[in-house]
C-alpha cells in the first residue's frame, strides 16, 4: 500500500528573507524620520522654554510695576482732622493712600516714596508711618525723578504749585532716565478734600450748632 507524506516544503523563492540592501534602506529611512522628529521636538522644546521665560519675565515686570504704582494710585486728599496734604519733589513724595503696601487697604495711610542713591544707580524706597523701609525698585544711574501733571496738562517738578486749588496731581511720572522708559501713573479718585457738613460756613451760625 502506497502512502503519501503530508509534509509540504515551501517554495524557496517565497520563503526567502530580506536582503541586506532592503535592510539598509529601512534603516536609512528610519534614521531620517527619527532625525526629523528629534529636530522638531528640540525646536518645540526650545520654543516652549523661551516662551515660558518670557512669560515669567513679563509677570515679574507686571508685579514689580504694580508694587510701585499701587500706593500712588490710591493717593487721596487730606482731611481737616488729619492734615497730611500731598507733597511732591523731584526726588520724593509723601501723602495719604488707601492702597498701602504694608497696612490694611482702604484705610488712609501716610507713606513716602524716596529716590535714594545706591551702589550702581538709584533705588526707590517705600516707607509707611511706624513701618520699616522697603526697597521697591532699582534704576541704573542717578537720572530717575518724579514729575507731576496738573489739570491744565503742565508737567511740574514739585507739588503743589503756587495757587493750586487741587491737593493732588492728575498724573505722576517716574522718569527712569535715558536708559529706561518712563512710568506714568494716574491717580484715582478725587483731587480735593470731601466737603463735610461741619466745615460749611453757615454751620457755626446755625441755631442748632452746639
Amino acid at each position: 500500500m502506497t502512502t503519501t507524506s503530508s509534509l509540504q516544503f515551501p517554495d524557496s523563492a517565497s520563503a526567502r528573507g530580506f536582503t541586506l540592501f532592503e535592510v539598509l534602506v529601512v534603516l536609512v529611512i528610519t534614521g531620517m524620520i527619527s532625525a526629523v522628529l528629534m529636530q522638531g521636538f528640540s525646536i518645540v522644546l526650545r520654543t516652549r522654554l523661551s516662551v515660558a521665560d518670557k512669560i515669567g519675565d513679563l509677570q515679574s515686570v507686571v508685579v514689580n510695576q504694580s508694587i510701585v504704582t499701587e500706593p500712588i494710585r490710591g493717593i487721596v486728599p487730606d482731611e481737616s482732622k488729619d492734615p497730611t496734604p500731598f507733597s511732591g519733589q523731584a526726588r520724593g513724595l509723601s501723602g495719604r493712600t488707601v492702597r498701602p503696601l504694608l497696612s490694611p487697604p482702604g484705610v488712609p495711610t501716610f507713606f513716602t516714596l524716596t529716590l535714594e542713591n545706591a551702589p550702581g544707580g538709584t533705588k526707590l524706597v517705600y516707607e509707611e508711618k511706624g513701618m520699616p523701609k522697603a526697597d521697591l525698585a532699582h534704576w541704573p544711574g542717578n537720572g530717575p525723578t518724579f514729575k507731576y501733571r496738573d489739570f491744565k496738562g503742565s508737567w511740574l517738578s514739585a507739588w503743589p504749585p503756587p495757587g493750586s486749588v487741587s491737593q493732588t496731581p492728575w498724573l505722576i511720572w517716574i522718569d527712569g532716565g535715558p536708559t529706561l522708559a518712563p512710568l506714568m501713573i494716574s491717580l484715582q479718585g478725587s483731587h480735593r478734600p470731601a466737603t463735610r457738613f461741619e466745615d460749611l460756613p453757615f454751620v457755626n451760625r446755625s441755631p442748632f450748632a452746639q
